[in-house]
């Protein structure tokens, strides 16, 4: 009964329209003043063209006097940080616990969701901005190396997954208020 608790309530907080609509423009004005810091170029994070159906963010660097950026990256905030925050929160609420607990869980792991979308940018910010500087020495170097793997490695779903499922264990505590008997009717006896 958890999970499809847990289901359904991350869909419905998932496609409810007011905070799926105000989370970009959230996203992108936390992040690039930060993410502008990190890097010597002039950083932008604006909203994309309705014509790039996967992205609703656009990340550009660009030099002073240069018509076109250095590099360009289509994002979509929903999708790396809506969409996991959804389902932190529905897991959250879909566990037993207190109002107050459940009011701090929810909290934390929307802060928790949104480091970890700063860390991945933050990787992507690093990476574009080595490539760029360094033309024609993409594959070479131990620095080039680490960039390009932290970037892959926060970048992969399963990663996204994890942190999601780790902030819910360390947030919720779900060991402690979940009925797990009907679980172990299903598994086999030892």
């Amino acid at each position: 009964m958890f999970a499809v608790q847990a289901f359904l309530l991350a869909l419905l907080i998932g496609w409810w329209p007011t905070p799926r609509a105000l989370y970009p423009p959230f996203l992108r004005a936390q992040a690039e003043p930060l993410l502008g810091a990190a890097t010597r170029d002039a950083l932008t994070l604006r909203p994309a063209e309705p014509s790039l159906e996967s992205a609703d963010t656009v990340m550009e660097a660009r030099e002073e006097g240069l018509p076109k950026p250095r590099w360009r990256a289509e994002l979509s905030f929903l999708r790396l940080g809506w969409w996991p925050t959804a389902v932190l929160a529905a897991l959250v609420l879909a566990t037993p616990m207190s109002g107050r607990r459940r009011a701090i869980a929810l909290l934390a792991g929307f802060l928790w969701i949104n480091a970890y979308v700063l860390m991945r940018l933050f990787a992507e910010v690093a990476y574009a901005d080595y490539e760029a500087l360094r033309p024609g020495a993409e594959s070479v170097g131990v620095v080039h190396a680490l960039l390009r793997s932290g970037a892959e490695i926060l970048e992969a779903n399963v990663v996204l997954v994890a942190v999601v499922l780790l902030a819910w264990v360390a947030l919720a505590r779900p060991a402690q208020g979940l009925d797990t008997r009907s679980l172990r009717r299903l598994l086999p006896a030892r």
